[in-house]
C-alpha cells in the first residue's frame, strides 16, 4: 500500500504540468503572407498540406497529404493569373487570405487564397484557392 501512495504522489506532478501546452496566441501573419508573395512559400509548409480549390460554386477538389513541391507548382499557377495583395483583417491570425487581383482592373478577383496554420507546429496545414467575384 505505502509502494502505491509513494508512486501515486510521484506521478502527481507530473499529470498536474502536462495539462498546460503553451502555444503562441499570435502569428504573424502579414510578415508570412509578404514572403509567400515572394515565391517562399516553402520555408512555411508542413511536409503533408490539403490542398483545397474551389472548382465551381459550392464544388470543392480535396487533396490530402500534397507535397510542398506540388503546392509551390500550384500557387505558382495561380499565383501567376494577377497581382497579388494580403487582404486579411488582422495580422495575429492562424488563418489569413491573400488575394489575386486582375491587373488590369483591379477592382476584380480572380481567386481568395487561403492558408491554415497550425498553431503548435506554426506550419501551413491546409491551403483554400477560392473562387473571386
Amino acid at each position: 500500500m505505502k509502494k502505491l501512495l509513494v508512486i501515486l504522489l510521484a506521478l502527481a506532478p507530473i499529470v498536474g504540468s502536462s495539462q498546460y501546452v503553451k502555444i503562441a496566441t499570435h502569428y504573424d501573419a502579414e510578415s508570412t503572407a509578404h514572403h509567400i508573395i515572394h515565391g517562399h512559400v516553402s520555408n512555411y509548409l508542413n511536409d503533408s498540406v490539403r490542398f483545397v480549390t474551389e472548382k465551381k460554386t459550392e464544388h470543392y477538389l480535396i487533396k490530402e497529404g500534397m507535397s510542398p513541391e506540388f503546392v509551390k507548382g500550384r500557387l505558382d499557377k495561380v499565383f501567376a493569373k494577377g497581382k497579388l495583395e494580403y487582404v486579411s483583417r488582422t495580422n495575429g491570425g492562424y488563418m489569413f487570405t491573400i488575394a489575386v487581383i486582375n491587373a488590369s482592373d483591379d477592382t476584380k478577383v480572380i481567386n481568395y487564397c487561403t492558408f491554415h496554420v497550425d498553431a503548435y507546429t506554426q506550419k501551413i496545414t491546409e491551403i483554400e484557392i477560392l473562387l473571386g467575384e
